[in-house]
């Protein structure tokens, strides 16, 4: 579920256009016009949202821009960028069926939306009801060692994850209505970027070198 702002002639399509970008860890009290303002910057921008929560209607922490001019995606990327005092994550968004978007069997899964309160062992105690964990971590920021809201599981078993994700990608954890996406191994030739598959958004975040995350049917 998505709050959506489309400004001048909006993206649409079946495609992700290629001047679309995914922003991630937006602070939750980021609005239309300082998201807008911020990103606005470097050129017209044609559609934007910032995800929300489809029963409690808070924002989820990403977001997405399409800017008219794809080329400005580039400078964009380049740049470090804060909002509202949190640094933010920005990524390339490209379609689906480019052939990065594959299904893979994975023994582990991103979790977004973690509230703050949960702890390690609380994090794996709750993901042990449904599987063995053999390892497990929340994100946390380097200099207050407060939770970033986002973290990994991985299980024993690959089934365990295809039976969680079968139910669907949110859990209630701790009251909160939580994402679960799959993660799976970078191949040599997927590029360090964001994969983005529109109308269903198939998004492939990179956190490191070595690794890719799936959200599957995030922005309906």
């Amino acid at each position: 579920m998505g709050s959506r702002s489309k400004i001048d002639n909006p993206h649409t399509g079946d495609g992700a256009s290629p001047g679309k970008i995914f922003i991630g860890g937006l602070a939750k009290d980021t609005t239309y016009a300082t998201f807008n303002k911020h990103f606005g910057k470097y050129g017209e921008i044609t559609d934007s949202v910032i995800m929300k929560d489809r029963y409690t209607g808070q924002p989820r922490g990403f977001g997405f821009i399409t800017y008219a001019d794809p080329s400005v995606v580039d400078k964009v990327i380049e740049d470090t960028h804060v909002i509202n005092g949190k640094q933010v994550e920005i990524k390339r968004t490209i379609p689906k069926g480019s052939g990065q978007s594959k299904d893979f069997k994975t023994k582990k899964i991103f979790v977004g939306g973690i509230p703050s309160s949960v702890t390690e062992d609380e994090f794996q105690n709750f993901f042990s009801k449904h599987g063995k964990v053999v390892e497990h971590q929340i994100i946390r920021d380097h200099e207050t060692n407060r939770s970033r809201g986002f973290g990994f599981i991985i299980f024993d078993s690959e089934e365990v994850v295809d039976e969680m994700l079968s139910n669907g990608n949110m859990i209630d954890m701790a009251g909160t209505q939580v994402s679960l996406f799959i993660v799976f191994p970078r191949k040599k030739n997927v590029k360090r970027s964001l994969l983005c598959c529109n109308m269903h958004y198939c998004i492939c975040f990179i956190f490191s070198c070595h690794t890719m995350v799936i959200f599957p049917h995030v922005c309906s």
